[in-house]
C-alpha cells in the first residue's frame, strides 16, 4: 500500500490544527488517522489526486499571503491562517472541501463516537434465515452469458413506484421482470458504518445538488429499495386538498373515496403506525413543550413503516433490524413470492421499439470478471421508474419528446435549527430520526418534522475548525435537531449531467417559497428559546448563526437574507413526468400511459402532478398501485398474455 498521506508534512500540520483535544475528545492520533484515509483511498485514484491537489492548494495559499509553507508555520499561526481562510468566500469553499475527508476519517471513528454519547456499534447477525422468493434474484455479478427473456411487463426500478407496481401486477398473474441498477442488500449489510454503507446505497454518494440561488442537496438510493432504503419511514397520505387540486387540472379520477383504498393498502403493507415515545425520545418532548408555549395545537408522533422499531436511529443508511418497511423487505419480496423476477446490478441501456410501441428493453451489467452481460427483454408492457431525477433523462435519451418531460420539478426544500440544552442528554443516536411533527401550517405549505442527523452529520455540515470544531463536536448529545419542509411553488428543471449517475439540476427558490422558509426557521427557533434552549443555532453555507433570545432572532430576521445564506436541503423530488389531463400539460395521462407512447408507463415520483406538503411514499405507492391494476385489466382484456 503506498501511504501517501500518512508521509505528507502539509496533511500532518493540518490534522493537527483540526483536531486538538478537548474536554472530552482526545487530540487526533495523525498518522493512524492519515493511514486510515490512506486505506480509504486506496482504490479511488481521482479522490486521491484531488486531495493532493487541495494540499498543494494550501501550501501555495500560505506562501502567498506568508511567505513561508503551511506545515513549516508554527501551530498558532497555522490556526489563526485556517480561521482567516474559513471566512472568505471562494478559499473558505475550498478549505471547507480539503478538511472534509480529515474531519471524516476522524468522527467515524468508534472511540469518539463513544466520547460524544452514541450508542454502541451495530450488532450484526451471523446469518439470517433464508427464502424461497431469494432465488428469484440474479445478479450481474454472477452472470456468465447473456440472457434473452420474455415477459407480461418490464419494471425499471425498485423504489417506492416500481416495487409497488411489480406486485400488484405479479398478483394479478402476470409475468413481471424487475430491472434495478443498484445491488441487493440484507440486514447484514447494514452495519452503520457510515463509510460501507453510503457507498452501497447512495447514488453517487449522496452527491447529487440542486444548483441555483442555493445549492440543494438531493440525496436519492442506489439500491433494490431505492431511497425507501435510506428514507427517515414517514407515511402520510396525499393530502385532500392537493388531490382536489388534481381535480381541478383535470385529473378527475382522483378522488379522496377512489385513493382511499389504495392508501388503505399500502399502510398495511408497511405496517404503518405511530411512532412510540420511546422511538422518538426528549426531542419530541422539547418541541412539543415549545410549540405548545406558542399556542401550536397540532403537535403529534409520526405514523411510520417500522413496526418494531428500537431507535437505533439508522433509518437513512438501511434498517439493521428491518423494522423499517422499505421496499427491499415489503414489497420486493411480496412479489418475489408471488412469481416476479429480479435483476440487480443491470443498467437499463435501450427501449425496444415498433414504431411508436416500446416491445421491451436491453440492460446491461458486469460480472465478477469485469465482463459486461447484457439482459434482453420482450415485453407487452414497460413501466420506468427510476425516480424523479433519472426517469425523465431516460425517456429523453430513447427519443421520448415531450415540452414537460423533465421540467415542473419540485423538491419540498427543507430547512434545520438546532438548539443547545447544556446538561441534558437529547439520545440523538439512541432515537429515530424523524418521529415528531407539528402540522398547523400544513395547509400554508409548511410542515414541521424532526430531522436529528448521527453524529457525523452534526460534525461535518459546518465550517468550523480545531477547537471550534472539537467542542462543536462534544456538543452533539446536547445538540436539538429539528425541521420543517415547504410546499414549494418553485419549479426545477433535470438535464443531462456530466455522468450517467449525477445529472445536472437546476432550482431558484422563489420569493413566495423563501418567505415560507424564513418563517419555518424563525418559528422553530422560538420553540426552541421557549423551550428553554441555551442558544440556538441556525447553520448556513457560510457558517452558524447563534441566536440566545427573541429580540437576537427579530434582529437576524430582519437583515438581508438570501437563501444561499441558509443550510437547505430536499428528499423529495417530484413531478419531472407528470400526470396531465392532456399532453400539451402533462407527460403521461391519468393511468401514467405515456402520451403518444403506446405500452409505456410511468410509475414513480416522477409523475406526481404537483408538490405536496407531505412526505411522498406513501403517495407514490398508491398512485403506482392504482395504475398497474388499471394495467393490469388492460393486458388480461386485450389478450397480450400468454
Amino acid at each position: 500500500m503506498t501511504y501517501f498521506l500518512r508521509n505528507d508534512a502539509t496533511a500532518s500540520a493540518l490534522c493537527h490544527s483540526l483536531f486538538p483535544a478537548g474536554q472530552r475528545l482526545p487530540a487526533a492520533d495523525v498518522p493512524a488517522l492519515l493511514g486510515k484515509l490512506d486505506q480509504q483511498l486506496q482504490s479511488r485514484r481521482l479522490a486521491r489526486r484531488a486531495l493532493r491537489a487541495g494540499l498543494w492548494w494550501l501550501e501555495g495559499r500560505h506562501i502567498v499571503s506568508r511567505g513561508r509553507r503551511f506545515h513549516r508555520a508554527g501551530h498558532q499561526a497555522r490556526d489563526t491562517f485556517i480561521q482567516q481562510l474559513s471566512d472568505t468566500a471562494i478559499s473558505g469553499k475550498l478549505l471547507r472541501l480539503l478538511s472534509l475527508p480529515f474531519k471524516a476519517a476522524y468522527v467515524l471513528d468508534e472511540q469518539v463516537e463513544a466520547a460524544t454519547g452514541c450508542r454502541p456499534p451495530v450488532q450484526l447477525p451471523a446469518q439470517i434465515e433464508t427464502f424461497r422468493w431469494q432465488q428469484q434474484i440474479t445478479r450481474a455479478t454472477d452472470c456468465q452469458q447473456d440472457m434473452t427473456l420474455d415477459a407480461d411487463v418490464v419494471v425499471i426500478g425498485s423504489g417506492a413506484g416500481g416495487a409497488a407496481a411489480a406486485y400488484e401486477l405479479a398478483c394479478r398473474g402476470l409475468a413481471v421482470v424487475i430491472v434495478e441498477e443498484g445491488d441487493y442488500y440484507d440486514r447484514r449489510d447494514f452495519n452503520g458504518k457510515l463509510t460501507e454503507v453510503i457507498p452501497k446505497l447512495y447514488r453517487s454518494l449522496g452527491a447529487t445538488v440542486a444548483l441555483g440561488n442555493a445549492i440543494i442537496p438531493v440525496p436519492v438510493g442506489c439500491n433494490v429499495g431505492g431511497t425507501t432504503t435510506i428514507n427517515s419511514g414517514t407515511c402520510m397520505r396525499t393530502p385532500p386538498a392537493i388531490l382536489a387540486r388534481w381535480r381541478q387540472q383535470g385529473l378527475s379520477d382522483f378522488s379522496d373515496q377512489t385513493m382511499a383504498p389504495y392508501f388503505d393498502n399500502v399502510e398495511a403493507m408497511l405496517k404503518v403506525q405511530q411512532a412510540s415515545a420511546d422511538a422518538v425520545g426528549p426531542i419530541g418532548d422539547l418541541i412539543d413543550r415549545g410549540a405548545a408555549a406558542d399556542g401550536f395545537k397540532q403537535r403529534h408522533r409520526l405514523m411510520r413503516n417500522a413496526e418494531g422499531c428500537d431507535g437505533q436511529g439508522l433509518c437513512q443508511f438501511g434498517c439493521p433490524t428491518d423494522a423499517k418497511q422499505s421496499t427491499n423487505v415489503s414489497y420486493i419480496p411480496r412479489a418475489l413470492e408471488r412469481g416476479a423476477f429480479l435483476f440487480c446490478g443491470f443498467r437499463a441501456q435501450r427501449l425496444h421499439w415498433q414504431g411508436n410501441r416500446v416491445t421491451g428493453l436491453t440492460a446491461s451489467g458486469r460480472n465478477t470478471d469485469g465482463c459486461t452481460v447484457t439482459l434482453t427483454l420482450k415485453a407487452s408492457a414497460t413501466v420506468v421508474a427510476m425516480g424523479s431525477l433519472f426517469t425523465p433523462l431516460f425517456l429523453r435519451q430513447q427519443g421520448v419528446r415531450n415540452r414537460h418531460l423533465g421540467r415542473h420539478l419540485t423538491l419540498h426544500p427543507a430547512g434545520v435549527v438546532n438548539a443547545v440544552f447544556a446538561g441534558q442528554d437529547l439520545a440523538n443516536s439512541r432515537s429515530i430520526p424523524q418521529g415528531f411533527g407539528v402540522a398547523d401550517l400544513a395547509d400554508q405549505g409548511l410542515m414541521f418534522e424532526g430531522g436529528t442527523v448521527p453524529l457525523a452529520g452534526h460534525s461535518l455540515l459546518n465550517n468550523l475548525y480545531g477547537r471550534d470544531w472539537v467542542h462543536f463536536t462534544e456538543q452533539y448529545p446536547h445538540t436539538a435537531y429539528f425541521g420543517f419542509m415547504v410546499r414549494d411553488s418553485s419549479e426545477g428543471s433535470v438535464h443531462r449531467g456530466p455522468r450517467p449517475g449525477l445529472p445536472l439540476i437546476r432550482y431558484h427558490l422563489n420569493r413566495q417559497d423563501f418567505a415560507l422558509f424564513l418563517r419555518g426557521i424563525e418559528t422553530l427557533a422560538r420553540w426552541y428559546l421557549r423551550a428553554g434552549a441555551e442558544q440556538v443555532l441556525i447553520p448556513g453555507m457560510q457558517g452558524m448563526k447563534r441566536l440566545h433570545n427573541e429580540q437576537e432572532l427579530a434582529a437576524f430576521l430582519a437583515g438581508p437574507l438570501k437563501p444561499r445564506d441558509f443550510l437547505i436541503t430536499a428528499y423529495h423530488p417530484l413531478g419531472t413526468a407528470r400526470l396531465a389531463a392532456k399532453a400539451s400539460e402533462g407527460v403521461c395521462d391519468s393511468h401514467h400511459r405515456v402520451f403518444d407512447t403506446p405500452g409505456l408507463y410511468v410509475m414513480d415520483g416522477a409523475a406526481v402532478p404537483t408538490s405536496l406538503g407531505a412526505n411522498p411514499q406513501v403517495t407514490i405507492m398508491a398512485m403506482a398501485s392504482r395504475a398497474a391494476g388499471l394495467l393490469a385489466d388492460s393486458l388480461l382484456a386485450s389478450g397480450e398474455t400468454p
